[in-house]
């Protein structure tokens, strides 16, 4: 088979170098549109998700608000009268636009009152709706899962609730409103929505049960758990977009947004084909012209590189010519100043060169002598011993040092005869080793000498030839006994801090024994004449009430008040003694559940004020269920007893990330503080309103700022005379 020649091989090289680049320029710069047309379209379909999330949640709360704001109408009377009910409830415009009907429950569950009247329902037992028992468990409104109702027959619907309560406290009747599924309101608006022009929005409850879907006959059916394995990882809390199948099968790229009023999933659903439509088109045209591209390219370089050849074949017959003819010494002629001219001089250049070389090969073989020299000059100077092996463990070479080391010049002789006095190497000889595997080897010997033993570092590595073989091995002999000494040292003075360290941790448990010993003895003692002053005060108050004057009866009051005083200053101490003394044990923590119990005792405890609490949901940590119970009731109690003046009294439990970690906090709008006395607020028995009748000891804000310190966390404060306080602390995960 003819060769090609160098001309057509390099048009051929040059046209494939251009298709190949050509080829990974267009796939690359065809992947980036395409990534990020895809990402736009993502991005877009995400942000019109979220804006209607934002919509259906705002629309949800309202509903609820236009519930609460409704109740205060259905008073005792109204109830009781059933045609001024239904006056009232029919007369609601507001919440009829809301709702498909309004109804009212009676405590234990039957149908009171329904608008618009569907007489037939009325006074059947709902008891058994999950709605109803949720909204009587907690006493708190409710948004219900789908069912199917009755009032409008075999429809799937969701009843949004709201509790109504006398004055004392007792569940008088359940306001609640009705929105069908199949009907028209606020919730089926969602199922109207179009995403071009076959893209839609479903609404899925937290049981892979569909609320909404353009398709009614899919209402109330439940999503297969495994069909969709996008939407598996969105009911697991995932949100954004991705590409995936619908039920019917189709390829769609599908957003999910989870609702923050109730545990509600909404999608939105875009065909693929309509999706990427203009992209299919974008693509087409692209490889057409790429092709194209590629095609002209290639007819430009065969043509590009038939011109550019032609001074590179005279340059070879020039070069042929020469080695048949000449002895190399005639020059190339140079017949042009461009890059083959360049080449002619360099080739010129290069013939020069190599006689030049070849006179100085015989200065080179007398300097590779001098480089010996300086080699066993250089491995004489090393301050360790070296020798070299082959592979029958005969010793070829020793430098100075470890003749010195080994006790003598063993060149030519069995490593094993000098050192061991055998006839064979040992298994754990490192050389030995190295031979096996071709690999470094380090081994401490220990030789016993009369003035002690010493310790050497034995370390072998291969030396191969040019072909890879090892052909001997090079043994470093390291003399280790001062560093062996130094070990030995710091093991010593290790042991002997570990012994420290174990009799000062004694010592530490028996100052701790003593003193929780101490504040329970002090606290009995003190208890003792505290409980003596308080008894003897209600004997003078009650057996000689008529022989004191009221200036007399105020200073056994005082006394009495002073006495229980110092029995809460012994209570809080001993707390804070607790604190500072109670193993942290770690675990998860709920601190929205402990907030609810907290304010839930103080509303029951004093009926009489009305405090509103906003207490953010899900707000988790990891640390002492007690001791974070405690710091969150101290925190809680003085934000109740603060704003206890304040008709409108306010008290805020919540979190915001600050400075990438998360910070909870408690906030109220009470009497406030000065910002100056800040670094006072967490110092015991320091009261800032100690003057305007607040009562407490003073301890309360240091037993907080322990608790938080042993967590590994910080507190600190922020308020304004007049506008509140506002307490936040950090908790370290672990």
């Amino acid at each position: 088979m003819t060769q090609l020649s160098l001309k057509a091989r390099m048009a051929i090289g040059v046209a494939l170098l251009f298709l190949c680049f050509g080829l990974v320029a267009g796939l690359f710069a065809l992947s980036y549109f395409q990534r990020q047309f895809k990402e736009s379209i993502s991005t877009h379909q995400e942000a019109l998700l979220s804006s209607i999330a934002d919509d259906l949640d705002k629309k949800l709360l309202f509903a609820q608000k236009s519930l609460q704001a409704f109740a205060p109408k259905l008073t005792r009377d109204v109830l009781r009268n059933e045609d001024d009910l239904q006056e009232v409830l029919d007369g609601k415009t507001t919440l009829h636009l809301l709702f498909d009907a309004l109804f009212v429950f009676t405590p234990d569950g039957k149908m009171l009152i329904e608008s618009p009247r569907k007489l037939e329902i009325r006074g059947h037992d709902y008891s058994y709706r999950e709605y109803f028992k949720k909204t009587v468990a907690t006493g708190k409104p409710q948004i219900s899962a789908p069912f199917v109702s009755t009032y409008a027959p075999g429809h799937p619907a969701v009843m949004l609730t709201y509790p109504l309560f006398d004055a004392n406290g007792r569940l008088t009747a359940i306001l609640a409103g009705h929105a069908d599924l199949l009907g028209e309101n606020f919730l089926t608006d969602v199922g109207n929505m179009h995403i071009g022009k076959s893209g839609y929005a479903v609404l899925v409850d937290g049981n892979r049960r569909r609320l909404v879907h353009p398709d009614k006959s899919l209402i109330m059916q439940v999503v297969t758990s495994g069909s969709n394995p996008l939407f598996d990882r969105a009911m697991a809390g995932f949100e954004g977009s991705g590409e995936t199948v619908n039920s019917s099968g189709v390829p769609v790229l599908a957003s999910y947004k989870h609702l923050r009023s109730v545990n509600w999933l909404l999608t939105a659903v875009y065909p693929l084909e309509e999706a990427y439509a203009s992209l299919n088109r974008a693509r087409t045209y692209f490889v057409t012209a790429l092709v194209l591209g590629i095609v002209l390219m290639l007819l430009v370089s065969w043509y590009a590189m038939q011109r550019l050849i032609l001074p590179l074949s005279r340059l070879t017959g020039h070069i042929k010519a020469l080695t048949n003819s000449s002895d190399g010494r005639t020059p190339v002629p140079v017949e042009s100043h461009d890059e083959i001219g360049t080449l002619a001089t360099a080739f010129n250049t290069m013939m020069e060169g190599l006689r030049q070389k070849r006179e100085s090969l015989q200065h080179a073989v007398a300097r590779a002598e001098e480089e010996r020299a300086k080699s066993e000059a250089i491995i004489a100077a090393l301050g360790d011993g070296l020798s070299i092996q082959d592979r029958n463990f005969r010793v070829l070479y020793q430098n100075e040092k470890h003749k010195m080391i080994t006790g003598g010049d063993h060149v030519g002789r069995f490593c094993y005869e000098v050192y061991l006095h055998s006839d064979h190497a040992c298994d754990e000889c490192p050389v030995a080793r190295c031979f096996a595997d071709g690999m470094v080897h380090t081994q401490e010997n220990r030789i016993p000498l009369e003035d002690g033993d010493r310790f050497v570092e034995v370390s072998a590595s291969p030396l191969k030839d040019a072909g890879g073989e090892i052909v001997a091995s090079i043994v470093l002999v390291r003399d280790v006994t001062e560093r062996k000494r130094a070990e030995e040292e710091i093991r010593t003075l290790n042991a002997e801090l570990e012994q420290r360290v174990r009799e000062r941790t004694v010592e530490l448990q028996q100052s701790v024994r003593e003193m929780e010993t101490f504040c329970y003895t002090v606290s009995h003692d003190l208890r003792t004449p505290l409980r003596g002053i308080n008894g003897f005060s209600a004997i003078l108050q009650q057996d000689y009430a008529d022989r004191l004057d009221e200036n007399g009866m105020e200073n056994l009051r005082r006394i009495a008040a002073a006495a229980n005083r110092m029995g809460e200053l012994i209570d809080d101490l001993l707390e804070l003694s607790r604190v500072n003394r109670d193993e942290v044990c770690r675990q998860p923590v709920d601190l929205s559940v402990m907030a609810r119990e907290i304010a839930d005792d103080l509303a029951l405890g004093q009926p009489e004020r009305k405090v509103e609490f906003v207490i953010e949901p899900d707000l988790r940590t990891t640390g002492d269920p007690s001791l974070l119970g405690a710091a969150l009731t101290n925190l809680i109690h003085n934000a109740w007893k603060f704003c206890s003046r304040n008709p409108a009294a306010r008290i805020e439990v919540g979190s915001r990330i600050q400075e990438g970690r998360k910070v909870f906090f408690v906030g109220d709008n009470g009497v406030g503080f000065d910002m100056q006395y800040a670094n006072k607020l967490f110092l015991p028995f320091h009261r800032l309103h100690i003057n305007e009748g607040f009562e407490g000891t003073g301890i309360g804000l240091a037993t907080v700022q322990r608790i938080i310190e042993r967590h590994g966390g910080r507190i600190w404060a922020e308020g304004e005379p007049g506008k509140g306080a506002t307490f936040f602390f950090t908790v370290a995960s672990e």
